[in-house]
């Protein structure tokens, strides 16, 4: 009787199939129809056995433990980013939903709407643990701030805007003057992240986060001053929109950099050094 004797273990019989089957999951073997390819390196002693489901195992066996190690390791994070990400969305929709406007505020009000999307993505991205992606939509995103700053602040830069003459990088030179670290920042993600270079021959992949994680640090530094940067310039933009406003002050024609004591103690505890 095949069957007795195995009912504790398996509530049936054992077959070869079933041997097969066990011994694969203990091994980590994949069945044979999800091979791609085996290599053999018999210098070091290894086996690489390439799977063709390599998609789906990102999206839904590796990713959602790296997800769940990220969440909570940042609820808090994300949580005073999302009150801030909201404190922008209220001031862009006044301009928002006119579709059809190409002027000023309209414009400027789309460009921080898709500064507020790249800036959920590149949450997204690292969360996913794409660690090194993550710097790379972060860059974009200022480039994107970077192109409100100056339309903000010079004449002629919406026309040119329109026209496809308003180059966003060179944006970051104009911007500086008005938000200086914005330079050195930009540098950084651009050498470390954009720019092709050694650190991009580092041999990475996306895994879960811990305490000691450094990457996951800067993570949570650059993810807290980019949305405060989002609202600063969201701020400078309808300056004479907002009745209370927190970094700036009203200065003859345009606007002064001038956040009372209150704010630069709110500022303190909300930024951190990446």
């Amino acid at each position: 009787m095949a069957g007795q004797g195995c009912g504790g273990g398996f509530g049936g019989v054992v077959t070869k199939r079933t041997k097969t089957k066990t011994t694969r999951k203990k091994f980590g073997i994949p069945p044979r129809n999800k091979v791609s390819s085996i290599r053999i390196d018999r210098e070091n002693g290894l086996v690489f056995v390439i799977t063709n489901d390599i998609i789906q195992n990102v999206l839904r066996r590796d990713g959602p433990r790296v997800r769940r190690s990220f969440d909570a390791l940042t609820r808090s994070d994300v949580s005073e980013c999302s009150a801030l990400l909201g404190e922008v969305m209220h001031i862009l929709m006044k301009h928002l939903p006119k579709f059809e406007d190409y002027g000023y505020k309209a414009t400027v009000s789309r460009l921080l709407n898709t500064a507020a999307n790249t800036y959920l993505a590149s949450i997204e991205t690292a969360r996913h643990g794409f660690r090194r992606q993550y710097g790379v939509l972060a860059r974009t995103f200022i480039e994107l701030i970077a192109t409100v700053i100056v339309i903000a602040t010079r004449p002629d830069a919406l026309e040119k805007f329109h026209e496809g003459n308003l180059p966003s990088p060179k944006c970051i030179g104009w911007a500086k003057n008005v938000l200086e670290p914005i330079g050195i920042y930009y540098g950084l993600l651009s050498d470390q992240f954009a720019h092709v270079g050694p650190v991009h021959a580092i041999l990475e992949s996306p895994k879960p986060y811990d305490v000691d994680d450094r990457a996951l640090r800067f993570i949570v530094g650059t993810m807290r001053a980019n949305i405060w940067m989002l609202y600063l310039v969201a701020e400078l933009a309808y300056h004479d929109d907002i009745s209370d406003l927190r970094y700036w002050r009203l200065h003859e024609d345009g606007v002064l950099y001038d956040p009372s004591d209150e704010e630069r103690a709110w500022m303190s505890a909300f930024l951190r050094d990446p």
